[in-house]
């Protein structure tokens, strides 16, 4: 199973190619007697045959509990966790040492598996050089997508430990009676809006930093461009602009995937519809 996850990452066009498998941890080991299934940059998967049966559920969010705390406290950075079987893949968040689920999404059929691969790329953040059409910047950042999701909860987490700061609650204060003298009562004077206009103001400045020339992963800047290069500009997907990953192309190491529940999926033989919550 955990071979027809990596072999997912690495067919989907996730910017995960052969030649950067040295980024992606696999087995990680953490602690005695405890193995991580996959770990791709700061997420934590863990695997399971099926999701559905019994108590197993319950017990690997358990699980994928510990492993995503400890490799929070060994790096110090936030880690997110992805429990699957195939069909579902659900997204949880860490919080003072407990998981909160943030995002989900459910594949009955081939015909979910773009919507899947986009998912996961708001999930990893590893595709590059994707052309910001309003759909584009809707489905991977909007307020349906699992990155956005993670990034209100890891907000939201922050501002309930630190909202009686002297310095926050007045940054608080202010921006309540800016938005009352704008919109008066049409304002909604509350902590949730107040934390998504935190997360717009943040993302706004992160991409004019981009379009100026800095870069947000080394916090440098780069030589502005002069004119806008259309060879990349195109989307990143693996070395092509189109997205190639399908149902026919999909080959494990025993040529089919190993698990019943992710053969059913890759086949369609449930003949249903994605869905995604």
């Amino acid at each position: 199973m955990q071979s027809d996850l990596r072999l997912l990452l690495l067919a989907s066009g996730l910017n995960l190619r052969e030649e950067n498998l040295h980024e992606v941890v696999l087995e990680a080991p953490v602690g005695q007697r405890r193995r991580i299934d996959v770990e791709v940059g700061a997420t934590v998967f863990e695997v399971k045959r099926d999701l559905r049966v019994g108590n197993v559920r319950t017990d690997a969010v358990a699980q994928l509990a510990g492993y995503v705390a400890d490799r929070v406290q060994e790096t110090g950075a936030r880690y997110a966790g992805v429990l699957t079987d195939g069909a579902e893949w659900h997204l949880y968040h860490l919080d003072a040492g407990e998981l909160s689920l943030v995002s989900s999404f459910t594949l009955t059929s081939t015909s979910g598996l773009d919507d899947l691969i986009i998912w996961l790329d708001g999930v990893l953040a590893t595709a590059e050089a994707i052309i910001p059409t309003p759909a584009t910047v809707a489905r991977r950042l909007g307020a349906s997508s699992p990155a956005h999701a993670l990034d209100v909860a890891d907000l939201t987490a922050l501002y309930e430990r630190h909202a009686k700061h002297p310095g926050v609650a007045l940054k608080r204060s202010l921006w309540a009676k800016l938005l009352t003298t704008a919109l008066g009562t049409a304002f909604s004077d509350e902590d949730s809006l107040f934390i998504e206009h935190t997360l717009l103001v943040i993302s706004a400045e992160i991409i004019g930093h981009a379009v100026i020339g800095f870069d947000p992963r080394t916090r440098t800047s780069a030589p502005p461009r002069s004119s806008v290069d259309s060879s990349s500009a195109r989307p990143r997907f693996g070395a092509s602009s189109k997205r190639t990953f399908s149902t026919g192309s999909w080959k494990s190491p025993a040529g089919l995937p190993s698990s019943p529940r992710w053969r059913d999926v890759w086949l369609g033989s449930t003949g249903a519809t994605s869905s995604t919550t």
